[in-house]
């Protein structure tokens, strides 16, 4: 049935996909046929069959309106599908991933609940290539994990947001919700950034307005396994420090120890990215460098699993 004048989109999903035919159809699959969605899907510059599997299902499914950039990365991509939404709020998802039932419904009826928030997220499962479940986003923290084990329910946080989104980075993707109008009018994501732009963008909203939390694993996101000393790694590593040292001053006024809880935060990534990797003596040693900062018997059984040749991200049900 098709979307009449009548009844705008309540929601626009924008979807960035670059040769990621393998994984978008299962994307897409995963939005549910709700009527009240349209679905942006930007392809940039796909080398893979991409364009015409989109304008196939685009002529089956009028939810979906196919978008284009030139292989100019995935903010850029981003930022067409904001330009062309036609809803008063915005959620991504990365071709790679997949929400899970009720997760549109549970943040559009925080949203409703609370106008004012900037943006909303909520925790996510994660799943190596080879499809085994590694511990949920929240899992792996400190401040956010005690509401996914004690309290299911949605919150809301208010001038501390900056600091604890800083001081531990846990904000994924593709479990962000946004208000259209207020991610147009700070610039969308910051082209100018090739890695962590989604964690500037997530800083530079919660700087604006509160932000919301839902401490339920909505979302099914997938871990690629990278060459902890490759470019790839070295990039996302520059591209953290850039946007951590550009927060840094504002984060200070509000919570000074999110400083070190941010430069220990990272350690833990890259130790877990080594873990992925089979690096499990750098991951140990990237474990006990964070131990060093802030001791914490999460980091040293971690590094003592790494050691033992134990897969870093313990397995746990989200």
């Amino acid at each position: 049935m098709r979307l009449s004048v009548f009844a705008p989109p309540r929601l626009s999903v924008v979807i960035p996909a670059r040769n990621a035919l393998r994984w978008l159809p299962g994307a897409l699959a995963s939005l549910g046929a709700s009527q009240r969605l349209e679905i942006l899907v930007i392809d940039d510059g796909s080398e893979d069959g991409t364009a015409s599997y989109l304008r196939a299902i685009a002529a089956t499914d009028v939810r979906i309106r196919p978008l284009s950039t030139s292989g100019t990365g995935p903010a850029a991509a981003r930022n067409a599908g904001l330009a062309a939404a036609q809803a008063p709020l915005i959620a991504f998802l990365d071709a790679d991933d997949r929400w899970r039932q009720g997760k549109a419904a549970a943040q559009m009826e925080l949203h409703r609940l609370h106008p004012e928030l900037g943006f909303s997220f909520t925790d996510y499962r994660r799943f190596a290539e080879d499809g085994t479940e590694l511990a949920t986003g929240f899992g792996r923290t400190s401040q956010f994990a005690p509401w996914q084990a004690i309290r299911r329910e949605a919150f809301v946080m208010h001038g501390d947001a900056q600091a604890a989104i800083y001081a531990e980075p846990v904000v994924a993707t593709s479990t962000v919700m946004a208000r259209t109008a207020l991610l147009r009018a700070v610039g969308g994501f910051n082209q100018q950034l090739h890695r962590a732009e989604d964690w500037d963008l997530w800083l530079h909203l919660a700087a604006c307005a509160p932000v919301g939390c839902l401490p339920k694993a909505l979302t099914d996101r997938l871990v690629r396994a990278l060459n902890p000393e490759g470019p790839e790694a070295l990039a996302r590593r520059v591209a953290r420090r850039r946007v951590a040292e550009a927060y840094a001053p504002s984060v200070a006024r509000v919570d000074e120890e999110a400083l070190l809880a941010c430069r220990t935060s990272h350690l833990a990534l890259e130790a877990d990215a080594a873990a992925l990797a089979g690096c499990r003596t750098q991951a140990a040693w990237l474990r006990l460098s964070a131990f060093a900062q802030q001791p914490s018997r999460e980091l040293a059984r971690s590094a003592a699993q790494d050691l033992f040749g134990i897969r870093g991200a313990t397995p746990r049900e989200g």
